[in-house]
């Protein structure tokens, strides 16, 4: 654990993803990396506009992951709400009573062969931990490493 200002903050699971596939109104990402433990999503996960079917407000992307044979059958997610810092978003996955924190960083970098620019998706999963309190939220995004 990190200590943020009073507080430790919890240990995540990374995914990195690669675009698979973009389009005008969504871009598709194939998980490419694993680190901290397991997978909490699928190998394929969308981030889309978000289309105001529910309660939500300040929030204009949304992710969606494949977990059947159709993306429009497929599970949502959660929204992505942004942070105020360039790329930064969080967001938040249930799983009956616990809530997970989300922490979505859009990152570019360059193809290992073709050394052409690349955009990947890193998404922070703090398992079974959500902050408390806006406070915490806040000093968690505020000291995260983008490296």
């Amino acid at each position: 654990m990190e200590k943020t200002g009073n507080f430790k903050t919890p240990e995540f699971h990374r995914h990195v993803y690669g675009v698979l596939n973009k389009t005008k109104s969504y871009t598709v990402y194939r998980l490419i990396g694993l680190k901290g433990g397991f997978n909490h999503f699928e190998e394929l996960i969308r981030i889309e506009p978000y289309q105001e079917k529910s309660k939500s407000s300040g929030i204009t992307k949304y992710l969606r992951i494949r977990n059947t044979n159709s993306w429009k059958t497929s599970e949502a997610v959660t929204g992505l709400r942004p942070t105020g810092i360039k790329n930064i978003y969080y967001g938040d996955k249930r799983k009956g009573e616990k809530k997970s924190l989300l922490i979505f960083h859009f990152t570019e970098g360059k193809n290992f062969i073709t050394q052409e620019p690349e955009i990947w998706l890193i998404i922070d999963v703090y398992f079974s931990f959500y902050p408390a309190t806006p406070k915490i939220l806040a000093q968690i995004i505020n000291t995260y490493k983008t490296e």
